[in-house]
């Protein structure tokens, strides 16, 4: 249990971060592709009480699939735009996207992609709270260094 603890703790490295967050990206874009291609899932009418046209429900389908690029883009290639307490901020809002995201489906009666979707921005959730899912470089992002010479 100790050893459980301490791995927790423990902070990963740039190389893990980095791997982590592109594996994230490609789970998405293909939950998203297995959802509307293989299953054939549909989109609920309604979303946050905006009714959705047809048309819009096909372009909200793209978005869905897309919302991969950003952790793969982004977090993938290691681009630090934010300092570390507004990426922590991102990492949650792309937590509560992922939320509305797995809420969007029409219910089925199997274990569908909006389970994955959920468990995903918990994961999401969990690193942006914790802080761990920031590189090295992102942690010094914004931040003004200045050398004390003795």
């Amino acid at each position: 249990m100790m050893k459980l603890l301490g791995l927790i703790m423990k902070r990963p490295s740039d190389s893990q971060i980095r791997i982590a967050k592109v594996v994230l990206g490609i789970m998405l874009i293909l939950t998203g592709i297995a959802a509307f291609n293989l299953q054939n899932l549909v989109l609920e009418n309604s979303i946050l009480g905006i009714s959705l046209t047809p048309s819009a429900k096909e372009y909200l389908s793209y978005i869905i699939i897309g919302i991969g690029a950003i952790p793969l883009v982004l977090w993938g290639l290691d681009i630090n735009i934010l300092s570390r307490g507004r990426t922590r901020i991102l990492q949650i809002t792309f937590w509560i996207l992922l939320f509305i995201i797995s809420g969007a489906f029409v219910e089925t009666p199997t274990l569908s992609v909006d389970i994955f979707y959920f468990l995903l921005g918990l994961v999401v959730f969990f690193a942006g709270v914790t802080g761990k899912a920031i590189t090295k470089k992102g942690l010094k992002t914004g931040q003004k260094i200045t050398k004390i010479r003795v």
